[in-house]
């Protein structure tokens, strides 16, 4: 009966896991880049938002600052599908925190700005225990550094997952950039 019972959990948690191609994986992060330079420009229209002139005597663009959000791009490699599976588990219950704490399900009315412009994960479409982790923050000192970090849920999920990684079940790297106002999202 706990076999049945577990198979029926594998199968839940996979159908939540979304496999992508290397195109649809590009688009997404593109498309979140988009949102959150879209969202961080609201309050710019009339002021800044049509800052991206053209030198006229050139035709050289001159938004090449950086100004935009903290990116991490974490990524991870599994020894296997049920560590993958676990680690998509544990994952579930901060995604749904960011987003309702921190992301778009925090904002409710009108005065509280996003932290947290995009949260999300994504499977290798050729290698089923690679596990990318896409993460976009309005600022990293009070979005990432001082909100994020301290959720409870976040806190709880990166011991666990520090365990499977000092464990050699995945191995875990990651980068952090700002964005531009070159490219749009």
């Amino acid at each position: 009966e706990n076999y049945l019972h577990d198979n029926e959990k594998k199968e839940e948690t996979m159908s939540r896991a979304i496999v992508l191609s290397t195109s649809n994986l590009a688009t997404l992060i593109l498309a979140s880049l988009s949102l959150g330079y879209l969202l961080g420009s609201w309050g710019k229209i009339g002021s800044s938002y049509g800052s991206h002139s053209l030198n006229s005597s050139s035709g050289a663009t001159h938004a090449n600052t950086v100004n935009g959000a903290f990116v991490l791009l974490v990524t991870m490699k599994f020894t296997s599908i049920e560590n993958r599976d676990t680690f998509l588990e544990w994952i579930e219950p901060v995604c749904n925190d960011v987003y309702d704490n921190e992301g778009p399900g925090s904002i409710t009315d009108g005065s509280s700005s996003l932290n947290t412009l995009s949260y999300k994960v994504a499977i290798s479409d050729k290698d089923p225990l690679s596990v990318v982790l896409l993460e976009r923050y309005a600022d990293k000192d009070h979005g990432y550094l001082e909100v994020h970090k301290s959720g409870t849920e976040f806190m709880n999920f990166r011991e666990k997952l520090k365990g499977m990684q000092e464990s050699g079940d995945v191995v875990i790297e990651g980068e952090s950039y700002l964005e531009t106002d070159l490219g749009f999202v």
